[in-house]
């Protein structure tokens, strides 16, 4: 209908069931290439998709890939303060802030 806004709501999308089995456990492997490769590629879309997709996607990715790469390789992620509490708006943030500690690591 004229004048009707759509809104795909992430947080809930990257949790369906179908395309993500135990969706809210914790499963680094399930990012693993030979997970991905039986899954749509359109299942997880945070930058959008098709051909008029946001063109610094894979860098963005790259960026953040190094970077959390790099966090996990100098310092011990430790969990301070309050469990996380979602709250959904626009997008997905905590009511409770994200508070971690960093320990650097010994070699």
């Amino acid at each position: 209908p004229a004048n009707v806004n759509i809104t795909l709501l992430i947080y809930a999308a990257c949790r369906d069931p179908e395309y993500f089995p135990n969706p809210n456990d914790f499963i680094p492997e399930r990012f693993t290439s030979q997970v991905l490769d039986h899954v749509n590629p359109f299942a997880y879309v945070p930058f959008s998709a098709g051909p008029r997709n946001c063109i610094g996607q894979k860098f963005a990715v790259l960026e953040m890939k190094s970077t959390i790469s790099k966090m996990i390789r100098h310092f011990e992620l430790l969990p301070l303060g309050e469990e996380v509490v979602p709250v959904m708006n626009l997008i997905l943030r905590s009511a409770t802030g994200i508070n971690l500690g960093l320990k650097p690591r010994v070699y």
